[in-house]
């Protein structure tokens, strides 16, 4: 999502290149995407000149809105609250849970491309 946030000039980018760049495997790249187009993040296009690029400006995606779309569970509460300690322990994952929720969702791509750029003095 990075790496289509750097290219959301409205050119579409090739799955392969994608890929190639960040060392992903074309097979798990492709199932990647389809979840993320599911979950109305990217769109496509086929042909010759098609590929994929994000469904949203990069200022409107969250990390929290990308591990939804491709992890829907992930950030839910797991387990019961069996036993003498599970209240306690449950309440401990709830915590961490609602934390990493806040962190996910202050995160958009826009500032991980403008923080990714490098600067170059003089």
């Amino acid at each position: 999502m990075v790496y289509l946030a750097r290219k959301y000039d409205g050119q579409v980018v090739r799955a392969d290149d994608i890929a190639e760049s960040e060392a992903i495997p074309p097979s798990f790249l492709a199932q990647i995407l389809h979840e993320l187009k599911r979950g109305g993040l990217v769109t496509s296009r086929r042909g010759k000149t098609g590929g994929w690029k994000l469904a949203l400006p990069p200022a409107e995606v969250t990390l929290l809105t990308i591990v939804e779309a491709l992890e829907p569970d992930a950030l839910g509460v797991q387990g019961g609250v069996d036993g003498e300690s599970g209240t306690m322990v449950c309440k401990v994952w709830e915590e961490v849970i609602e934390s990493t929720r806040r962190i996910l969702g202050s995160r958009t791509l826009e500032a991980m491309v403008s923080s990714a750029e490098p600067m170059f003095y003089i």
